[in-house]
């Protein structure tokens, strides 16, 4: 295999990858249901993997991932066609468009958080790490940094307070 067709494998792993929160999620807002949400991202990732090769390098995967994701709900919708509990496809339709708009919605908030957070002082940064990245307790944050639980509860509040409006002002001044 050649570097530049390794490298093109490897780019593309990793797109797969970073947006499987994200196809999970669509796919889930599309069935509404756990365990056949789990089967379609399934059959979805099968799918990705066998066409990885049409894949375009530096094009957007998440919009071609979704739109995989859409044929692979619709498929699965229609085969169960015979069960009484499932949607028509007209439903199963505008639920994934409503998931479509989500996910996009999502992702746009997903890199205004990634800006702001370049904004937050680098004390503050290692705290948010502390605690959602190595997922210490707020006792065991507070004990590092020699200060009280409230102390810190009350940091954290004020951080994600600041990250929220800076996240809602950037996605309304894009909007704008």
């Amino acid at each position: 295999m050649s570097d530049e067709r390794s490298e093109a494998l490897e780019a593309y792993v990793q797109a797969l990858t970073a947006n499987q929160g994200r196809l999970r999620g669509y796919i889930l807002a599309s069935l509404g249901n756990y365990a056949d949400a789990a089967d379609v991202l399934q059959r979805t990732n099968l799918v990705l993997w066998k066409k990885a090769s049409e894949f375009r390098v530096g094009a957007e995967f998440l919009p071609w991932g979704l739109t995989i994701a859409r044929f692979e709900v619709l498929s699965f919708l229609r085969d169960g066609q015979r069960d009484r509990h499932v949607y028509s496809t007209a439903v199963a339709e505008m639920m994934l468009d409503s998931a479509a708009v989500e996910a996009a919605d999502a992702n746009d908030r997903q890199a205004a958080l990634r800006k702001c957070l370049e904004k937050v002082p680098r004390r503050n940064r290692e705290l948010l790490w502390q605690r959602y990245s190595a997922e210490m307790s707020i006792r065991q944050i507070a004990a590092e940094a020699q200060r009280s639980e409230d102390s810190i509860k009350s940091l954290f509040l004020r951080i994600r307070k600041g990250l929220e409006r800076c996240v809602e002002a950037s996605l309304n001044w894009n909007a704008d």
